[in-house]
């Protein structure tokens, strides 16, 4: 039999929650709810004016050190960079730069997600769920591409209005859904065989990362000399230098697609005839930017560069690992287990290609034409060797440890022995908050 002071702390706990739940029923009631097509298009149309924000903020930096330049003319560079950010280039006087800097693009992905996502907060839950997910995706990726296409006759780009509408949709689309994951994904049924691929192909996404961040390392390193060298030519003051950096690791998803494209043997090409990779390096003059003092000397590779092109092979057996391991246990064919591996493997190359063909692109004109990954190159160099990679881990993972799997789902046998009848308990029910 409880004490009195046992007796006593229950009652303030109770007390509490009836007080806690009070309280949030009353805030819930008194929050207000808004129709969902206004809500949905006004939070797209605010994450694309926070970016522009943001770009406009980091060009108003600059500006007051050159304040000769015409504000007109700042927000409209403004404009132009905050365009290039979604793939439509960026128009520099009588020249535009097509080379998209994917860590911008990211950076646009991530506020789309944000503010869509605590715009959504003004409309009810049920508007929601379900359909209503797809409908509040729709309708916030059609407010940002709207922006993008008056950004761009605003800024001077009428004329790419229709690349402005394409990335604006892939952008805000990109965001919207990530703010609504959760209740997208419960709209869709994946088969058993295909559980645990997703996170197969982000292991091996993000290994391949990795091996490409060190070459990166590596190279900024080696050419640290020439770095130094070209950072001393620009001469920049302290906010042109801040503004440098930032430039640079607003692309730094580029190059780490290039340097993936290295590892893998497929090449970077760096101007018009000029190719850097692991066996031979052919280049020429390069653009004034500190970043391409990583750029090798022009010659054959060296022994320490022809291992990296086992990279490959490793991304597909850490991808094929993962998806072996993930494997439901009740397919214990070998056949399937290696399709999860050659399929992860192949999953990652394909993202890679993508990648690779994102990050390419135009830095001026003359010879800084076509810069970034070796398409034709990387169309075989990255599938092969990462389905090799992905086959082989598949199917050690089944000798070592897939035939041994009971024929059965453990899952299954746990649910049917929860499913089987029980004897009635007793249930006593106390009312809180009456006397």
């Amino acid at each position: 039999m409880p004490t009195r002071s046992e007796r006593r702390r229950s009652r303030v706990r109770l007390t509490v929650a009836e007080v806690e739940a009070a309280q949030e029923a009353e805030a819930a009631a008194a929050a207000p709810e808004f129709p969902l097509l206004p809500v949905a298009l006004i939070a797209g149309a605010a994450s694309a004016l926070a970016g522009w924000l943001l770009v406009a903020g980091l060009v108003m930096v600059g500006w007051f050190t050159a304040m000769a330049m015409p504000v007109p003319t700042a927000l409209g560079f403004a404009g132009q960079f905050w365009l290039a950010g979604h793939g439509v280039g960026a128009a520099i006087g009588s020249m535009v730069v097509t080379l998209t800097p994917l860590g911008l693009s990211a950076l646009f992905v991530l506020l789309a997600r944000t503010v869509t996502g605590l715009g959504l907060r003004a409309t009810s839950a049920e508007n929601l769920d379900g359909r209503g997910a797809l409908r509040a995706w729709a309708l916030a990726t059609a407010g940002y591409a709207l922006v993008t296409v008056v950004v761009a006759v605003a800024s001077g780009a009428g004329s790419r209005f229709v690349p402005a509408i394409v990335g604006g949709l892939v952008v805000g689309g990109l965001g919207a859904g990530w703010a609504l994951g959760r209740r997208l994904r419960a709209l869709v049924t994946l088969p058993a065989a295909l559980r645990g691929i997703g996170r197969a192909v982000l292991a091996g996404l993000g290994t391949m990362t990795a091996i490409a961040a060190v070459v990166l390392v590596v190279g900024l390193l080696r050419g640290s000399q020439q770095i130094s060298v070209i950072e001393e030519a620009l001469t920049p003051d302290a906010v042109g230098s801040w503004l440098l950096v930032a430039l640079q690791l607003l692309y730094l998803p580029n190059l780490l697609v290039w340097a993936s494209s290295w590892v893998l043997g497929a090449g970077i090409s760096v101007g018009v005839g000029s190719l850097v990779s692991p066996m031979l390096t052919t280049a020429g003059m390069l653009p004034a930017i500190p970043v391409f003092g990583a750029v090798p000397e022009p010659g054959p590779g060296g022994p320490w560069s022809y291992t990296w092109l086992l990279s490959g092979v490793v991304v597909g057996v850490v991808a094929g690992w993962v998806a072996a391991r993930t494997a439901p246990g009740a397919h214990r064919s070998l056949v399937v287990w290696l399709a999860r591996g050659v399929g992860a493997g192949l999953a990652v190359a394909v993202l890679v290609l993508v990648l690779a063909a994102l990050s390419r692109g135009d830095l001026g004109a003359a010879r800084l034409i076509g810069m970034g990954p070796v398409l034709l190159n990387l169309l075989w160099l990255a599938p092969l060797p990462m389905l090799v990679g992905g086959a082989g881990a598949a199917v050690v993972h089944w000798f070592t440890k897939g035939r041994h799997l009971p024929a059965s789902d453990p899952a299954e046998a746990a649910t049917e022995e929860i499913d089987l009848p029980t004897e009635p308990l007793d249930v006593d029910t106390v009312v809180i908050g009456q006397d």
